[in-house]
């Protein structure tokens, strides 16, 4: 187990940084896609986040995924939606998975666990902390409340952004309830109940980064 960071440690970010930096990159989000997966380019590193692996066709470099100690195989409290979103890794392959730990407690051993389980191949991974993730998105997305939290898909994306990627494009995110994986699920409320938070958070990496990012979701932010 890795002690839980009790302030930002940066280098749960910068570690990333021998991955990320210089590539074109896309992000795949778990949000519904018009064709049956994400549209990836061949030299582009790939991105997933959360149930966002299932959208991609082949292996991906980096998967940030929730990281909870239910995981753990056998639990009884794991709660159903969240066991979904990481059934959709099995059979998988990640480069790099960077397991986002909650705030009380070490998890990435049940997480582990749960996907050797699943049989999802990685070959190497790390966590990163509530702590991180909040100096993070204060440096670049604007976020100036400890509340005002940005979706995952949001946190990887300014990851990749200050881990200099050459440019970032979006795929599989929306601002409207639903999963890719779920198509026959009406979407509730609070499966995007950081809506807010994340059009502050692309209105200021579109300021601080320009056309390095991309993608049709920022067509949408002033929306």
């Amino acid at each position: 187990m890795i002690p839980l960071a009790t302030k930002a440690d940066a280098a749960q970010v910068e570690r990333l940084s021998e991955l990320i930096a210089g590539r074109a990159c896309v992000v795949v989000g778990s949000a519904p896609l018009k064709a049956a997966a994400a549209d990836v380019a061949d030299h582009e590193l790939v991105i997933a986040v959360n149930g966002g692996i299932s959208s991609v066709a082949r292996a991906v470099d980096v998967w940030f995924v929730a990281s909870r100690p239910q995981d753990k195989p056998g639990s009884a409290h794991v709660k159903p939606l969240h066991m979904t979103m990481l059934k959709q890794a099995k059979g998988r392959t990640a480069g790099h998975v960077v397991l986002l730990r909650g705030p009380k407690e070490a998890s990435e051993d049940a997480t582990l666990a749960m996907l050797k389980r699943l049989e999802c191949r990685h070959h190497a991974w790390s966590v990163l902390d509530k702590p991180t993730k909040r100096w993070i998105e204060g440096e670049i997305c604007a976020r100036r409340s400890d509340k005002a939290h940005c979706s995952s898909g949001i946190l990887a994306t300014a990851v990749a952004l200050w881990c200099r990627a050459e440019s970032v494009r979006l795929e599989g995110f929306s601002f409207v309830p639903g999963y890719h994986y779920l198509p026959q699920e009406r979407g509730a409320a609070w499966w995007r109940n950081h809506v807010d938070a994340d059009r502050r958070a692309l209105r200021a990496l579109q300021e601080h980064y320009g056309a390095r990012l991309s993608g049709a979701i920022l067509d949408r932010v002033a929306a």
